[in-house]
């Protein structure tokens, strides 16, 4: 029994022996590498792995039809079949046969003598040099670089469209956009016209001019008026005439109406525009408007031509050299000896342009400055008895008897009413402040009732803090009380030199 056990371990062993020697024998296979090679400067072939780096390639690799080894770094020349142990890293190459010749790549495995290996093959191209084809692209690459291309033209855009439907639908817009042409054609085919605002201009002065009655001409002038507030429109209404074949004729006509309608339109042409204020005091429009401040005797129309004339005047040192040269100040100046209170509104509007002539020469600089000083304005206000006048019109518009049917009690004590009007209160005192330079001690007088106002409206600013409803009353009264005070302030400061 012992020795069939015996004998059963030894054939074990030796069947086991025999299977790892076929094992072992078969895992000695070698890898076979058709290289495709790089040429070198010299017009030699160079293996390109990283383990011929730096090595040296003095000694030339002559090729024969048997397998020899290849030393680190060692020049091949081209077209030759190597190959490289994968357990030594033994490198050996031999010249092609005529088989393998024809395909590397699907070479059969080689035979050597009468012993057969299992054999790896695999073909390794190397880097192409930059005298091969650079137009050629990597498949991969190419590939890469389509999936990219169509992976962008599937990107929706913000209302959910790739490029190419946006494309679609924007055409598809465009087409159905119609040219400025046939918009007018469809309108015309409505009996609907598209004009200009020079258009506009013409037909309105030939209108004008055929017009048959006052109550057209005023219809007009409103429209005129609503055009040449534009400042290109202001412009071509004069180098169309307008001012010689509608403003000049509408200066001397015998219609109240058409009066007041002409010189808001004059003002609104010539407002903040060189051009036309150039061209209307060319005209003598200047002496025109001062006239009509003289001799008008309905206050409304004397105030347009007022208003007129500051739009014409104001930032234009020509326009207000004219206005001083034609006595125009002596004019603005008897505006103030009418004694009943409709001229009040009047005087207002010429306080408001003394104070916007005095404003400008504050802020004046360099040319400009050097013009506003040719005529002395300072010195004519001075001589011209305008700060007594501006000083009672404070007066007027402290006591302004309109206010008093709210104040029946100091109506019947004839005392001061508690409502001034406050719109006239800050331009006749803003006036004051632009001129206590010129008048000196005349606005000393008023310390009393400037005193008692900067009082009053300090009150109703404190008051008004306290309202549910702030619509802007404290800071205006807050303002009036601080402008006050500062005014008296410097007539009392004026008083003392």
């Amino acid at each position: 029994m012992k020795r069939v056990l015996c004998l059963a371990i030894t054939v074990v062993v030796v069947v086991a022996a025999v299977i790892t020697d076929a094992v072992s024998q078969n895992q000695e296979g070698e890898l076979e590498v058709v290289v495709e090679p790089e040429e070198d400067q010299d017009g030699e072939l160079t293996m390109t792995d990283g383990s011929a780096a730096g090595g040296s390639t003095d000694k030339v690799f002559i090729p024969t039809d048997e397998w020899q080894t290849l030393e680190t770094g060692q020049a091949i020349p081209r077209g030759l079949h190597v190959r490289m142990n994968l357990q030594t890293g033994v490198k050996e190459a031999k010249l092609l046969d005529d088989n393998e010749e024809a395909d590397d790549a699907n070479a059969p495995d080689v035979a050597e003598g009468t012993q057969q290996q299992s054999v790896n093959k695999a073909v390794i191209p190397l880097e192409k040099n930059d005298s091969d084809d650079e137009a050629a692209m990597d498949p991969k690459a190419e590939l890469m670089r389509e999936n990219i291309i169509e992976a962008l033209k599937q990107i929706k855009s913000e209302d959910g469209l790739n490029p190419e439907e946006s494309i679609e639908i924007a055409q598809e817009r465009k087409k159905k956009l119609r040219t400025y042409e046939e918009i007018k054609e469809n309108f015309d085919a409505l009996n609907i016209k598209i004009e200009t605002d020079v258009e506009i201009l013409t037909k309105l002065m030939n209108r004008y001019e055929n017009a048959k009655t006052d109550k057209d001409r005023a219809s007009l002038l409103e429209d005129l008026e609503y055009l040449v507030h534009q400042f290109d429109n202001a412009i071509t209404f004069v180098d169309m005439g307008g001012l010689q074949q509608i403003v000049l004729p509408g200066i001397n006509s015998t219609s109240i109406d058409i009066k007041q309608k002409t010189f808001h339109l004059l003002g609104s042409a010539v407002q903040s525009n060189p051009k036309v204020q150039i061209a209307s005091v060319e005209l003598g429009l200047v002496e025109s408007l001062i006239r009509a401040v003289t001799h008008e005797t309905e206050v409304s129309v004397a105030r347009k031509a007022v208003f007129a004339l500051s739009c014409l005047v104001r930032g234009f040192p020509y326009g207000q050299q004219v206005l001083v040269q034609n006595g125009g100040l002596e004019v603005l100046r008897k505006v103030f000896d009418r004694g009943d209170f409709q001229t009040v509104p009047l005087q207002l509007k010429v306080v408001a342009l003394l104070h916007d002539l005095l404003i400008e020469r504050e802020e004046a600089e360099g040319e400009r400055l050097q013009q506003l000083r040719l005529f002395k304005l300072d010195e004519q206000l001075a001589v011209g008895g305008w700060c007594p006048v501006v000083s009672s019109l404070l007066t007027v518009a402290s006591f302004d008897r309109r206010d008093r049917r709210y104040d029946m009690g100091a109506a019947l004590k004839n005392e001061m009413p508690l409502r001034p009007d406050h719109d006239t209160v800050d331009k006749v005192v803003s006036a004051m402040s632009s001129m206590v330079e010129v008048c000196r001690y005349q606005f000393f007088d008023t310390l009393p009732l400037l005193r008692h106002l900067a009082h009053t409206y300090d009150d109703l600013a404190y008051k008004e803090q306290f309202q549910d409803n702030d619509d802007g009353g404290h800071a205006l009264f807050k303002g009036l009380a601080e402008t006050i005070q500062r005014l008296v302030r410097k007539i009392g400061l004026r008083n003392e030199l």
